[in-house]
């Protein structure tokens, strides 16, 4: 009879560990995200969390009117050649159980009844309609890669050595382990089983590194958060900051905000046009949520209310002493 290998059990639960970290990051960035713009007046046949799952993961969606639905917003997908301007003169409109292949609406011709079932809008996440699924897997990796090193190395502390036994009582030994590595004291007094000429030891002295590594990931962490236009300077950190290095940093994290804001704009803009709504109560827009515009927009916001203490006051003229 053949014999079965034993499983690592071990190593399978570092494997669902390592999953569980990833995809943890991944969606709190995913539910940032989603979160960042309000549709305003959109029709009720339209679904906001839809339209932004579709800008998230594909990168662009279809605003459109159908006989039968009304107005709805679907997944699309580039059709046709390009026109002058560089983009589809076609779009792929489907979602579940729709598929319908538009006209691209670009403005060109004047808004006509029998025009309304043939068109689409075109909505892009950015202006390439890059998806931000991309790069939000791409820091929700390293911020994996980088929470994983610190437990392996807090870990390491705890257990700075190698224990080298006889192939014989290693099963005997990791159950030793398991309840020293849980936290439980253990004794084994049987000396007959437990062979200690051959038991050795190896220390491997590991340095503990897990607070620059924690430093590491919370810079990655930071730039994530930049590239959605989320403001992300602590108060220790803006204490430190001169006006020009403050408004240097809302700058880039407004242009980021920007570059999902204005295509959306846009496809508004297109949509009120459209269909004849520019100028009345049923206008649609998009915005961002109030309390992100307020920290982002307001001007000096991290240097305005701070007042400059006798520390920092001498340590600007000395700058101004060097100069």
């Amino acid at each position: 009879m053949k014999r079965r290998k034993s499983q690592n059990y071990k190593f399978e639960d570092s494997l669902i560990v390592n999953d569980a970290t990833y995809i943890d990051y991944l969606n709190r960035f995913k539910r940032i995200a989603l979160s960042m713009f309000e549709w305003v007046n959109l029709p009720e046949s339209m679904n906001q969390r839809y339209l932004e799952e579709c800008l998230y993961y594909k990168g662009m969606a279809a605003l459109l009117k159908d006989e039968e639905y009304g107005f709805i917003n679907t997944q699309c997908a580039s059709n046709g050649y390009l026109n002058i301007y560089g983009l589809p003169t076609k779009l792929n409109c489907y979602s579940f159980e729709f598929q319908e292949i538009r006209n691209l609406y670009v403005g060109l011709n004047p808004m006509s009844e029998n025009k309304e079932d043939e068109e689409a809008i075109l909505v892009l996440n950015n202006w390439e309609g890059v998806p931000t699924c991309k790069t939000m897997e791409l820091f929700a990796y390293r911020l994996y890669e980088s929470e994983r090193t610190c437990d392996v190395n807090i870990k390491a502390q705890k257990t700075p050595v190698l224990v080298v036994v006889d192939e014989k009582q290693r099963l005997m030994m990791e159950n030793l382990y398991s309840q020293y590595d849980g936290n439980q004291p253990f004794i084994f007094g049987d000396s007959g089983q437990f062979n200690t000429d051959i038991l050795k030891a190896i220390k491997t002295d590991a340095p503990f590194i897990a607070d620059k590594v924690m430093k590491y990931k919370e810079q990655i962490w930071n730039e994530a958060l930049m590239f959605l236009g989320v403001n992300t300077l602590t108060t220790e950190k803006k204490e430190r900051l001169i006006t020009d290095e403050a408004s240097a940093n809302n700058e880039l994290i407004n242009l980021n905000l920007q570059s999902f804001l204005a295509p959306r704009l846009q496809a508004c803009r297109e949509f009120n046009e459209k269909f004849g709504l520019t100028g009345t109560d049923k206008e649609i827009s998009v915005r961002v949520r109030s309390d992100l515009y307020n920290i982002i927009k307001r001007e000096m916001s991290i240097t305005k209310d701070f007042t400059p203490s006798e520390e920092t006051e001498e340590i600007n003229e000395n700058i101004g002493g060097e100069e």
